[in-house]
């Protein structure tokens, strides 16, 4: 499958996919996903530490809430440090059933916030 989209760059498909899931998760659809929906959203698969591990990988000004530009930019530094779009469409759907977050190879994460 050609693609015209720059190397560095989210395709299109994956890009909505990323919104997408963005959207599943903010359940109150007010654009920001917070603590209380990250815990919702993994209820019983360990939803403290993959809340703890989701926002300190993406939330980039720390203020404990990630909005939909942080969501883009933290998946596309993910396609930036060297992981493929199949990667990346793998653990989007690994989200979507609820999976583990995944701390992604070369990717910084952006501050040590606690999860109570």
């Amino acid at each position: 499958m050609g693609s015209c989209v720059p190397k560095q760059g989210l395709s299109p498909e994956i890009k909505k996919q990323v919104i997408d899931i963005f959207k599943e998760i903010d359940t109150d659809g007010n654009k920001c996903i917070d603590v209380n929906e990250t815990l919702k959203f993994w209820h019983d698969n360990y939803a403290k530490i993959n809340t703890r591990a989701m926002f300190e990988a993406v939330d980039m000004d720390k203020n404990q809430k990630i909005d939909e530009k942080e969501w883009v930019a933290f998946w596309t530094r993910v396609k930036k440090s060297g992981h493929s779009e199949d990667d990346i469409q793998e653990e989007l759907q690994n989200l979507r059933n609820r999976g583990s977050w995944v701390q992604f190879i070369g990717v910084k994460s952006m501050n040590g916030q606690k999860i109570d």
